[in-house]
């Protein structure tokens, strides 16, 4: 099971997590964070989801071969096949800022609900309202990335690559 605990975040992105909270207490949105550290074996899981056992090989051998990290690949062959039919996250294993607590995925609530749609326009409102906090708290947010791959609950830590942190985390 993930975390949803700050406290579990690096320290520098944790500070930024205090102030996202209280930012948007200030603007008046009510947040529920409700993950933020993810280990390699958990992140795993969720990548193997709505994907074959040759897609998930081929991520295996990238991750031996391109990154050296037969570690990582290990933990993805190992966890076990997942049964859902619909990709979850294009982030393997060491691919994921989670993994090195540096994001964190909150939902905005209405009325102590969480709103996980972005169809109505208040809806959308409320969403807008959490991305627009992300520059405030110098983080980069997944609402704002390119159609396909849009993650509105994901925060994550700018100017540090994955690419880096997983050459760099062993």
């Amino acid at each position: 099971m993930p975390s949803r605990s700050i406290d579990d975040l690096s320290p520098g992105f944790r500070a930024q997590a205090v102030l996202l909270d209280s930012a948007a207490e200030f603007v008046g949105l009510d947040l529920l964070i409700y993950c933020t550290h993810r280990s390699f074996s958990e992140q795993a899981k969720l990548y193997r989801n709505g994907r074959s056992l040759a897609q998930i090989q081929h991520k295996a051998d990238e991750l031996c071969e391109q990154w050296g990290r037969a570690d990582l690949a290990s933990i993805l062959m190992d966890v076990g096949p997942q049964m859902g039919k619909r990709i979850l996250t294009y982030a393997a294993p060491g691919q994921s800022y989670h993994n090195y607590g540096l994001a964190l995925d909150a939902v905005p609530l209405r009325e102590g609900r969480p709103v996980w749609g972005d169809k109505e326009p208040d809806d959308l409102a409320l969403w807008d309202l959490y991305g627009s906090l992300a520059d405030d708290v110098n983080m980069d947010w997944g609402g704002s990335w390119v159609a396909g791959k849009i993650d509105r609950p994901h925060m994550q830590q700018k100017n540090i690559s994955w690419q880096n942190l997983i050459e760099d985390y062993r």
